[in-house]
């Protein structure tokens, strides 16, 4: 692995590492005991290859001594690294905007260069990440939702009740009496890797428009397709495929499609207090709409208007979100769901691979640009969130 790898994967691992501290910070709480582990095993990865890339270094060092050459390459600061980074980090997004282009690249002695894929060109980490990141800064759903960065299949142990309503009892005991044995039981989520793409166009006369930051432009297009998919796929789900918030079993059902201010209470009551830190309220703008138009017996709306501008306003104490993934207030839909959204569990891989399509649409006169990625969602905590479902009509109704 040569010093440009090296930096990649420093990079990442100093990401994952501050995205981790944030969400704890955010969610003002301890460490969970998977996560302590998680930030030691990053924090140990980060100093082996700091380690390793200053070994390197003085290596560089005693063979160009020995080789009779004045050189002033040294083992670099924290500081130099930082900067270094920050200059290859700029050079790779200079060089993905002639990629995209289709200029010639230039060959720098050391750097890896975009190499081919299973579905295109493997960007370098750097710019894939940032994609990604892009995508959770904003989004507040996938910003909260708990992440697994990892390939293949996994299983997510999960304790609860038993079938027959079964579970861990404590109680008082005697002298030469036998507890009785009751227990719930364990099951777990499995997410797995589905494969998911995401399509932009940009016209040539804006790629070929060289005053233009074009590489900013593209990573911020593809994040906003990537964070309205996943978004919608974690808020909605579909069958056979990312279930997300499909998952959610602590339910109220309505059997009108006017709710009102018990039917909110109600659903909020579901989660209970230890697990409504960090909650907020999702829904889309026609609903949010006639949320802020309910007010309480006393005659006073509900809804009061957040002055950070965060969000639109808050509903019972707690944030509301407006996304447009989410259904509207209709029979048979859930236009409502609330809750901590570090109850879902977030899977996809590191890898982000890009591609750029020159002939598809040459007669249109643009140029398209593939996103791959492989992710899967589903409930992790069932107590974290809850849901307000509208009852399907029946016949009789129609």
């Amino acid at each position: 692995m040569n010093l440009k790898e090296l930096n990649e994967k420093l990079a990442s691992k100093k990401q994952e590492m501050a995205d981790l501290v944030a969400k704890v910070q955010l969610e003002a709480r301890a460490f969970t005991e998977e996560e302590d582990k998680l930030f030691n095993n990053l924090e140990a990865d980060i100093k082996s290859i700091n380690s390793t890339m200053e070994k390197i270094n003085a290596c560089r060092k005693l063979t160009e001594e020995n080789a009779g050459e004045n050189t002033n390459t040294e083992s670099k600061t924290s500081e130099e690294r930082d900067l270094e980074e920050k200059e290859l980090e700029k050079r790779e997004l200079e060089d993905f905007g002639k990629y995209i282009r289709n200029e010639v690249l230039e060959e720098r002695a050391g750097e890896v260069q975009f190499k081919k894929g299973t579905n295109g060109a493997i960007v370098p980490s750097t710019i894939a990440n940032k994609i990604i990141f892009t995508a959770y800064n904003v989004s507040p759903i996938l910003q909260k939702v708990t992440q697994y960065n990892c390939k293949g299949k996994i299983s997510i142990p999960v304790y609860g009740k038993d079938d027959s309503g079964n579970d861990i009892t404590v109680s008082y005991a005697e002298d030469f009496t036998s507890l009785t044995e009751k227990a719930g039981k364990f099951s777990s989520v499995d997410l797995e890797d589905y494969l998911i793409g995401a399509l932009a166009k940009l016209g040539n006369s804006l790629i070929n428009n060289t005053d233009i930051d074009l590489a900013n432009i593209v990573i911020n297009i593809m994040a906003d397709y990537i964070r309205m998919f996943l978004e919608k796929e974690i808020l909605v789900g579909t069958t056979g495929k990312i279930t997300g918030c499909k998952g959610i079993t602590k339910i109220y059902e309505v059997a009108t499609a006017a709710i009102t201010y018990d039917d909110l209470v109600k659903t909020k009551n579901k989660v209970i207090q230890a697990y409504r830190k960090g909650s907020c309220w999702v829904m889309n703008q026609d609903t949010a709409t006639a949320v802020e138009l309910i007010k309480d017996s006393d005659g006073k709306p509900m809804f009061l208007p957040d002055p950070t501008g965060e969000f639109d306003g808050k509903v019972l104490g707690y944030p509301v979100y407006v996304s447009d993934a989410m259904p509207g207030i209709a029979a048979g839909n859930r236009p409502i769901i609330f809750g901590n959204f570090s109850g879902i569990a977030l899977k996809r891989t590191k890898d982000l691979e890009i591609q750029i399509l020159r002939e598809l649409y040459a007669t249109q006169h643009a140029t398209g640009i593939v996103a791959w990625l492989q992710a899967d969602a589903d409930v992790e905590n069932v107590q974290k969130l809850s849901a307000l479902d509208i009852k399907a009509a029946t016949a009789g109704n129609n």
